[in-house]
């Protein structure tokens, strides 16, 4: 955990009510506890914080999260480096220029829209807009290799209209997410959006969020079958004994289960190895591997 709190205001949130105000922890602190993870042995860092491009150095160093994020991708012995979760406001160029200089940083973005409509992002107190969210969308796709972008979705917001729901699904096929977390609106104690009318039934909610999840699902079928047949480093994660495969993940944050031909590596755990992808669903893929990298 690198920021702690926060300061934005969703109208569905309980996070500044239950944690504070943001509160950075220092970089010399951050940078102390990844290079002592890396001595005892550890390989993958993830940065985490509510907002964790909204990180801001309280020392005199004063580095933003760009900044912080570039440093820890240089520790001796750190090979991948991981964040979540972003907020597209504080989603800057910067951040896109230091993931394409150093290969550590993951090829991988968590970046929540939670509606595709400009009207409900408004309600919602999002501070961005859908053009703006897709600016930044954009900073990543034109970057300088590939990333895998995800997504939250929230569907059912009060005064959500079919209209404002169409733009979600709109917006789905314009970005095409590699994955998403979908959730339907509900009530939180303390928040703006409980005194909001035009409340949207429940079944409501639950007929579009069956809309989401169908749509999603197809784009992750075409997305991941697009991957069969190319090798992709994995670091492994755990072994299922029922299937005798091993599970991966990628630095694009896929999860792949494969096998490996070598019968002598019986652990194979928090080792990095080279797969082939053989197979793809709409959740994760399959491969075979016989070499460690």
């Amino acid at each position: 955990t690198i920021i702690e709190g926060c300061d934005k205001s969703c109208a569905y949130c309980v996070v500044p009510f239950t944690r504070g105000p943001e509160r950075s922890r220092t970089s010399e602190s951050v940078m102390a506890e990844a290079r002592r993870l890396a001595d005892q042995g550890f390989g993958e860092i993830q940065l985490l914080g509510q907002n964790v491009n909204s990180y801001r150095d309280p020392s005199a160093a004063a580095w933003d999260f760009a900044t912080l994020l570039a440093r820890v991708a240089e520790v001796t012995g750190i090979r991948r480096v991981r964040y979540t979760t972003s907020h597209p406001r504080d989603f800057v160029k910067a951040i896109v220029e230091a993931m394409d200089r150093n290969p550590v940083l993951c090829d991988h973005v968590h970046l929540p829209v939670q509606s595709g409509s400009t009207r409900i992002l408004g309600a919602m107190d999002r501070l961005y807009t859908r053009d703006e969210y897709l600016a930044r969308i954009e900073l990543l796709k034109t970057a300088k290799r590939p990333y895998s972008i995800t997504t939250d979705i929230i569907v059912g917001f009060p005064g959500e209209t079919e209209e404002d729901f169409q733009q979600t699904l709109d917006l789905l096929d314009r970005v095409q997410y590699d994955a998403l977390f979908s959730f339907k609106y509900s009530p939180r104690p303390n928040t703006a959006a409980l005194a909001m009318p035009d409340a949207v039934p429940d079944e409501e909610k639950q007929r579009r969020l069956a809309i989401v999840q169908e749509k999603q699902r197809g784009i992750q079928i075409r997305r991941n079958a697009e991957r069969i047949g190319a090798v992709q480093e994995v670091l492994v994660e755990g072994r299922n004994q029922a299937l005798g495969q091993w599970i991966g993940r990628t630095t694009d944050n896929h999860i792949l289960n494969f096998t490996h031909s070598d019968p002598a590596a019986e652990n194979l755990l928090g080792r990095y190895l080279a797969v082939r992808v053989t197979r793809s669903g709409p959740n994760s893929l399959v491969g075979e591997s016989t070499s460690v990298v």
